[in-house]
């Protein structure tokens, strides 16, 4: 059995990209990693137990996988150097698929994150049933890398 994160508050937290002024690819700046850190370790300071990135404020569908491990693992190497060494870190999915579920699962795990947060896929929230929802979840968490919530 999976272990649950330690008792405490957690909170999601946003993504911080880049001022406007910077190069835009794809209609996306580029993620703004200096503040990430601020916002975190202030965070920390405060009394906050843990964080959830990518959970649910809705960046997660935003970045590519690659910005995903670039966050994460920022994020971990910072918390580590800052004395928050095994800091919980959340990360959320956003998919609507269990491959790409699985995939950003690894992606986070591999990155320094010690759950993942799956979210429903809303895509077919009219077709979802309470069974169908107990597929989903199963089907994910018998293959994913990461404990998840």
């Amino acid at each position: 059995m999976a272990t649950p994160p330690p008792p405490g508050i957690y909170v999601p937290v946003p993504t911080f990209f880049s001022k406007p002024q910077t190069t835009i690819q794809a209609g996306i700046p580029p993620l703004d990693l200096a503040t990430q850190t601020k916002h975190t370790l202030y965070l920390a300071r405060s009394g906050i137990k843990g964080i959830v990135l990518l959970g649910s404020t809705g960046e997660s569908i935003a970045i590519t996988n690659t910005e995903r491990k670039s966050l994460i693992s920022h994020i971990r190497q910072e918390m580590d150097k800052a004395d928050y060494k095994d800091y919980p870190i959340i990360a959320g999915t956003a998919t609507q698929g269990i491959e790409d579920t699985i995939t950003q699962l690894q992606i986070s795990k591999d990155a320094g994150a010690q759950w993942g947060l799956v979210l429903a896929p809303g895509f077919f929230a009219t077709c979802i049933t309470q069974e169908g929802l107990k597929r989903w979840y199963t089907a994910i968490a018998d293959r994913s890398p990461l404990p998840i919530l």
